[in-house]
């Protein structure tokens, strides 16, 4: 019995030595997974009743899938308000338009006078890449087709989005307008699409840009491979058949990619040709220094070729100390306040 008990004490021993010695040779990390596992929370009213304006709930913007939809909100105010599309995360495989990151988006900016449209999409198991980028751009066209049925504005656009709504986020506001087509909007056809709408705000969080890259930067980070696999364990890759989300995306394991595929999923290539034809276009992008889902670099890298394009005037670029992947800290009145301020300053510029 003795022997027993002291045979533990040696086990629990070796195992506070091992945890000193990976907290001595990497407390970058150990910080990282602190910030990841004890972040602050916000809190989000489970009540959906709103009375500040009117809810239309599974619009259809497009008529491929049940998927293509949005729900909008539009405020009571004196003059039509302006338009905050708003796209949802999930890794291209999970999410929708009443995500926690969605509600929390929608709920403060209606009640800050903007009219929200909440976008669904296909996700990646039904529509791999370019799915997703097309149901956006077909949303966009569609809301601004019909401002003058839900009364906004649309001479005053923002879209946002986070994660893999970032991504879309912004390839919906730089890529070339004859890009990413293959999705008619209701009222459509292949010869004969609705007018563009021009976009002067874009608000990206944390959103990933350019997939091939994000290993070497988690490297950058040393970030060890077995933690990112646990932190990204609630993404099931394996039961597709593919290591990685941005291989379901694609459809294909990336040792496979063309040159080609490689550039047209980038949202760095697309943001680097300056296509958009909107050349007005301010730029807010928000990123956790702890992320271990998409790495920080990834947004450090977007605003650069934002600069090089748009100017470095109409660029911001935050990082934000302590924050991990979706980190509730994005969606404080405090931050998002800041969010609106941008904004405001983007319409006032066109």
């Amino acid at each position: 019995m003795k022997k027993k008990k002291h045979l533990w004490l040696w086990i629990l021993l070796a195992v506070v030595l091992v945890l000193a010695v990976v907290i001595l040779c990497n407390r970058s990390l150990v910080w990282t997974l602190w910030c990841n596992w004890f972040g602050a929370k916000v809190h989000l009213d489970e009540s959906t009743q709103w009375d500040g304006g009117e809810t239309y709930l599974h619009v259809p913007y497009a008529e491929d899938s049940d998927a293509q939809y949005f729900d909008l909100y539009v405020p009571h105010t004196e003059q039509p308000a302006p338009l905050f599309v708003l796209i949802h995360g999930g890794g291209f495989i999970s999410g929708d338009s009443q995500t926690r990151q969605a509600q929390f988006m929608y709920r403060y900016f209606r009640d800050h006078g903007y009219a929200c449209a909440s976008v669904n999409y296909r996700l990646a198991l039904e529509a791999p890449f370019p799915g997703a980028v097309c149901d956006v751009k077909a949303a966009v066209r569609y809301l601004g087709a019909h401002a003058e049925e839900y009364g906004y504005d649309t001479s005053h656009v923002a879209i946002w989005g986070e994660s893999a709504g970032g991504y879309l986020a912004v390839m919906t506001a730089v890529s070339a307008p004859d890009t990413f087509l293959d999705v008619n909007a209701i009222g459509e056809t292949d010869e004969e699409k609705l007018p563009q709408v021009q976009i002067q705000a874009l608000v990206d969080f944390y959103g990933v840009m350019d997939f091939p890259t994000m290993s070497t930067q988690f490297e950058a980070q040393r970030i060890p491979k077995f933690v990112l696999k646990i932190a990204n364990s609630w993404l099931d890759t394996e039961a597709y058949g593919f290591d990685s989300f941005e291989e379901i995306w694609l459809n294909k394991k990336m040792s496979d990619w063309t040159d080609e595929e490689r550039a047209n999923c980038s949202v760095n290539y697309h943001a680097a040709l300056g296509e958009g034809e909107n050349y007005d276009l301010c730029t807010m992008i928000c990123h956790g220094d702890a992320d271990i889902t998409v790495p920080w670099a990834q947004s450090a890298v977007i605003s650069k070729v934002m600069e090089n394009v748009y100017g470095s005037g109409r660029v911001i670029f935050q990082t934000h100390h302590g924050f991990g992947h979706a980190a509730d800290g994005f969606y404080t009145d405090e931050h998002l306040g800041q969010v609106n301020d941008f904004i405001q300053a983007a319409f006032s510029l066109s």
